[in-house]
């Protein structure tokens, strides 16, 4: 494999969290967050989650073309103008009514909203942003939303723009093609609306979150309006944090975004938090681990924002806005009860305080037959209590795609070998230090409630996921690995053994295509050559489950695979 940053980005870990849902559920959620406003209960968490579900309807009917479009974007820009205030607009009970007589499909396509479930994004911060770019420029101004979360930006950009005198409308677009080349064709509504705009010398704002690893939705956008007559320096770009264009994925990215303006917003949880210690980012680290040689490595810009509080009792941590929030605090109350996890309660602003553990954090020499029982009741508690629905899965196309840019393998195995009846709200954390010995002996795990249902693989799957994660992570042995399978069949009934070596390899495949991606982002940093080291032994760890496979499939169902010379793969 070469030893390249271009390759090292081109593997797939984020999942595509797109869901098909009964489009009159979604309206019923709306309706039931509306009628807490007109009930009185007005307060900023209540505000934002009603906005978060409309905007979501919003961009879901504007995908399908719905009929009933144009009265959910007006509700839409009615919440978003009753943020700044929280009172309810005068005409909040007549967009209800008529908003709950609208045609919604009976399937629709939703997106999640990445800033508000997972990245800190606070819609508060984007309305400070609109305040301050709107004094910039003219009077006239064109908002377009990129959909999904586009959308509720959007409006409130628009609702902040025109509060503050500005004359301001809004139209939402979803550009189409790769992540990494996204282009877009305006509509011929969006084109008449366009050249109005353009005529009486409106500046158009460009809406999202990010920009994402490659910045092709905002370019596509600012380049469709360039197409159509729009000058560039009448077009600002308004994402939600710091972008670097030096590294953006997209063809020729540097001399292509610096043609327009980009601005993002100050933070509003860092403002609160202020007096608290950040340990995002990685630098939790610092505080609980001794000497940087024992550093786990990480991803720093993909880490929740995180707080510790100055008495050293409660860790602030960002889980979401709205429902994202409370599907988390729910799972953190169900393993805090089963004594698994530590206590927690919502904050506000999408944050959850949890009880900071004394302790100590493991590591894989501590491994032990009461260990491992502990380990395998805790997978099990999870399969019992966080199964979900079943649904298409996109891991064993994850797998299939990273074997063959880590190792040049091409296999073409039965899908159905990483597939499961059983889904599970897996961890996704199994590591040594996620799991805390605290002062009177009891074993806590920690940051369980998330990545089980984030915008990484692997999603809903199969506990072996997590069986695997534990093997893999913990350096078991044959002995070690048999005493956990054994367990957790006794537990649950269920019998691992026949499918986990095929999920310990594509665990692996997946922790080392996370890890170089992270690398390419950490470059000349001290996370760096910890990334390298990890990367190293997921290498390791793969070839030799590759070679266990390659054996065991002649005496099983699993296909003959051919084995390359696989030195230098780590390099």
């Amino acid at each position: 494999m070469a030893n390249s940053n271009s390759r090292d980005a081109n593997f797939w870990v984020f999942r595509d969290g797109r869901k098909k849902v009964c489009g009159r559920r979604v309206l019923r959620e709306l309706l039931a967050a509306l009628e807490r406003l007109a009930q009185g209960v007005i307060t900023l968490d209540s505000v934002i989650t009603a906005l978060m579900v409309a905007g979501e309807l919003e961009s879901a009917l504007a995908d399908s073309d719905s009929i009933g479009l144009s009265k959910v974007e007006q509700l839409t820009d009615g919440l978003a103008a009753m943020l700044g205030s929280q009172r309810p607009v005068s005409y909040l009970h007549a967009l209800m009514e008529e908003v709950s007589r609208v045609p919604v499909p009976q399937e629709i396509v939703l997106s999640p909203a990445e800033g508000f479930a997972y990245y800190a994004l606070h819609p508060l911060d984007f309305a400070i942003l609109a305040e301050q770019t709107a004094g910039l420029r003219n009077t006239r101004l064109a908002v377009i939303g990129i959909r999904s979360i586009g959308t509720t930006l959007s409006a409130i950009a628009t609702a902040t723009c025109s509060q503050r005198g500005r004359s301001a409308e809004r139209i939402t677009v979803r550009p189409t093609g790769h992540a990494y080349n996204r282009s877009l064709q305006f509509t011929s509504p969006q084109l008449e609306w366009v050249r109005r705009q353009n005529t009486v010398s409106a500046d158009f704002l460009v809406v999202d979150e990010g920009p994402g690893r490659s910045g092709s939705s905002f370019l596509s956008v600012a380049e469709a309006l360039v197409a159509q007559g729009v000058s560039p320096d009448r077009i600002l770009f308004l994402g939600s944090r710091p972008v670097d264009p030096a590294q953006l994925c997209a063809h020729d990215a540097v001399s292509r975004w610096n043609r327009f303006r980009f601005f993002h917003p100050p933070t509003h949880v860092y403002r609160r938090f202020s007096n608290h210690l950040y340990i995002g980012a990685g630098t939790w680290r610092n505080l609980l681990i001794d000497g940087q040689s024992q550093w786990p490595a990480c991803w720093p810009q993909m880490e929740r924002v995180k707080f510790l509080s100055r008495d050293k009792t409660s860790i602030f941590k960002f889980e979401g806005f709205g429902r994202f929030g409370d599907q988390v605090l729910h799972r953190d109350h169900c393993l805090a009860q089963a004594g698994f996890g530590p206590p927690a309660e919502a904050a506000g602003d999408g944050m959850i305080r949890y009880q900071f553990i004394p302790g100590t954090l493991l590591d894989a020499t501590q491994v032990s037959h009461f260990l491992l029982e502990h380990i395998a009741q805790y997978c099990a508690f999870r399969r019992s209590e966080f199964s979900v629905p079943e649904e298409p899965s996109q891991v064993a196309e994850m797998f299939r795609f990273n074997l063959h840019q880590a190792f040049d393998i091409d296999w073409d195995f039965d899908p159905a070998l990483l597939a499961t009846k059983n889904p599970v709200l897996v961890d996704g954390r199994m590591q040594p230090h996620e799991w805390i010995r605290s002062k009177d002996g009891t074993i806590i795990k920690v940051d369980g409630c998330t990545h089980g249902d984030d915008h990484f693989f692997p999603g809903p799957t199969d506990i072996a996921w997590d069986l695997a994660g534990a093997i893999v992570e913990w350096n078991l042995d044959a002995a070690a690995t048999e005493f956990l399978l054994a367990s957790f069949h006794r537990l649950t009934g269920d019998d691992p053994r026949m499918r986990i070596e095929i999920f310990t390899l594509a665990y692996s495949v997946f922790r080392l295509a996370y890890c170089k991606m992270a690398k390419t982002t950490v470059l000349e940093s001290d996370d760096e050559p910890i990334l390298q080291s990890t990367i190293a032994n997921y290498c390791a760890q793969a070839e030799r489950q590759l070679l266990t496979l390659q054996h065991s499939s002649t005496q099983r169902t699993l296909p003959t695979l051919r084995v390359p010379n696989l030195s230098g793969v780590a390099d």
